[in-house]
């Protein structure tokens, strides 16, 4: 079978799923709303209208927030099935960072002790359906404590990092361990998709898994410096490849005494224009993070029609659509705070 034919599908699925994105007009105009419900209401005639409409009152920015992330599940899990095999096995990895996510919020509820319905809240179960894996997610549910969520997962990927996390964790009750090691485990699966890929569609993914692995890279390490993590613990928690980095850059960035001098490094490395200094520490690293975030949203835009029977055009169509997402997340958190219209508008990702 051709790869023409191969992704006939998909494209058709792409193309349908493509023309219920919201015009850049659209998104500026939701800004202008007084209310949740005014804002709600705008999307009456939007794909997003299904999951709203099952939505208890009063609304919330939470309840929207999970309203729009099950409408990306579903075009998530639409594209994947129909996309040939080795490119939906790589698509996969989309659902895979909302399972890591399901898991990063059980080892903070587990720990603050908070209710199975509550920890239930937290769940994507159409993700888990997808992954066969809702029996393991619904034991660790039913955990009272880190550690026995670990011991439910026991035989899955997912012991080795949170066991890993586990030290820390109880040396100092945090389980932002938990969530590095996380992170590490899913941008080493990332790579390693990347590199089951044939070399022709490694061209294609080439741009997306670079700037989301090299970026997370960066912005890790930098937050790093600016809490003054040791060495050591960089070492451990940063992914060990990388696309258009070198490991004698990354270590030089491990061992700089402090941000600063991070810094300097990072502006001499192939991703230095993304790196700009801004009144505070905090602000320089989410500053960049966004600037990584608007860059891959636009090279989706524009390759959206060059990139037709490849993976570049279901992975240029998810990100859009994660991109619309976390518009409509912003929007709604602007317009429940009564942000004014242009304060709003200034943080989407358009």
């Amino acid at each position: 079978m051709t790869q023409t034919t191969q992704y006939a599908s998909v494209l058709a699925k792409i193309g349908a799923e493509r023309s219920k994105l919201l015009s850049e007009a659209k998104l500026k105009a939701l800004a202008e709303n007084k209310s949740l419900s005014e804002f709600a209401a705008q999307l009456r005639d939007t794909s997003y209208q299904e999951q709203i409409s099952k939505l208890s009152l009063p609304l919330t920015c939470r309840k929207l927030e999970r309203a729009f992330n099950e409408n990306l599940i579903d075009s998530y899990i639409k594209i994947i099935k129909y996309s040939p095999k080795k490119a939906g096995k790589y698509l996969s990895l989309y659902l895979l960072r909302f399972e890591i996510e399901h898991l990063k919020a059980l080892m903070k509820t587990t720990s603050a002790k908070l209710t199975s319905e509550q920890k239930l809240a937290k769940i994507y179960f159409s993700v888990e359906d997808y992954l066969k894996r809702r029996t393991f997610m619904e034991e660790a549910v039913k955990a009272s404590t880190p550690t026995q969520i670990i011991h439910a997962l026991k035989g899955t990927e997912y012991f080795s990092p949170l066991n890993m996390g586990l030290k820390n964790y109880e040396e100092n009750s945090s389980t932002s361990s938990f969530d590095v090691f996380l992170d590490k485990f899913f941008y080493e699966k990332l790579y390693d998709g990347y590199q089951s890929l044939s070399k022709k569609e490694q061209l294609y993914a080439n741009f997306y898994a670079s700037m989301e692995n090299d970026g997370f890279a960066l912005i890790t390490l930098l937050r790093g410096k600016a809490l003054n993590y040791e060495p050591n613990w960089l070492r451990l928690v940063i992914p060990q490849n990388y696309f258009n980095l070198n490991k004698s850059t990354m270590e030089a960035l491990v061992t700089a005494v402090d941000f600063e001098a991070a810094f300097k490094i990072v502006l001499d490395s192939y991703y230095a224009k993304f790196f700009v200094k801004a009144q505070n520490l905090e602000e320089t690293i989410s500053t960049a993070a966004k600037a990584f975030k608007k860059t891959v949203n636009q090279h989706a835009k524009s390759s959206a029609i060059s990139e037709t029977f490849n993976i570049g055009s279901p992975l240029a169509f998810l990100t859009q659509k994660e991109t619309e997402v976390y518009n409509l997340t912003i929007l709604s958190l602007g317009v429940d705070s009564a942000m004014k219209p242009e304060e709003i508008r200034n943080q989407l990702l358009i």
